[in-house]
């Protein structure tokens, strides 16, 4: 099975997996921003119960449960890649809405998108430098 993907009308086959994860990482980090900050505009709703995205409790009850998560080898000398988790699940709290703990979590989640898109660029920068040691 080949590698190259179609991305911005041509053919690249220099992306790997580290791309779509961290790719699919930044989505995962904007949505949960969305989320969060619905929680600090809400904070004088009355009865409003703060949202978040679940992954970290999703993960967990998945590794206790001894699912794990599914390796997919691609080639013999290749480690497996984990598979991706599809969907993202919001949940909402049974406490009421905390402004210093909303941004604090609003805090982490940029100081983390920041850090994925941090990973992407140095991907990035690592192939424009292999592509320019070519020529």
């Amino acid at each position: 099975m080949p590698c190259i993907k179609p991305f911005g009308g041509f053919m690249i086959p220099l992306f790997n997996k580290t791309v779509d994860t961290l790719t699919s990482l930044l989505g995962y980090r904007a949505e949960r921003q969305k989320v969060l900050l619905s929680n600090v505009a809400n904070i004088d709703t009355p009865g409003y119960h703060p949202k978040d995205v679940v992954f970290k409790k999703e993960l967990n009850s998945r590794m206790s449960a001894g699912i794990g998560v599914e390796l997919v080898r691609t080639n013999q000398n290749h480690f497996g890649e984990t598979s991706k988790i599809s969907g993202i699940r919001v949940e909402e709290s049974d406490e009421p809405v905390s402004l210093d703990k909303e941004m604090t979590n609003v805090a982490e989640n940029h100081l983390m998108y920041n850090t994925t898109v941090e990973l992407l660029a140095r991907k990035f920068k690592t192939l424009k430098s292999a592509i320019q040691e070519v020529r």
